[in-house]
């Protein structure tokens, strides 16, 4: 996976229970994709989780490298 790349895993079991875990969206922000899960899948999310990317902090790196190079008169 790319850095910052933002990823939906979906998962669906023979017994039909899917399970959808986010990848790559970090904080809060990975609440947003449930609403949109449920209208995709119409469903309802019956249990979620946070994952270890709901404590990384966002990184910027990319920014930054486009920052330096800007040619500075």
């Amino acid at each position: 996976m790319v850095l910052g790349e933002r990823r939906i895993v979906v998962t669906v079991a023979p017994d039909g229970t899917v399970n959808a875990e986010t990848r790559g969206v970090v904080g809060e922000e990975c609440l947003d994709y449930i609403a949109v899960l449920e209208e995709l899948l119409d469903a309802r999310v019956v249990e979620s989780a946070y994952t270890a990317d709901f404590d990384r902090a966002p990184t910027y790196a990319a920014q930054r490298q486009e920052l330096r190079d800007v040619d500075r008169a």
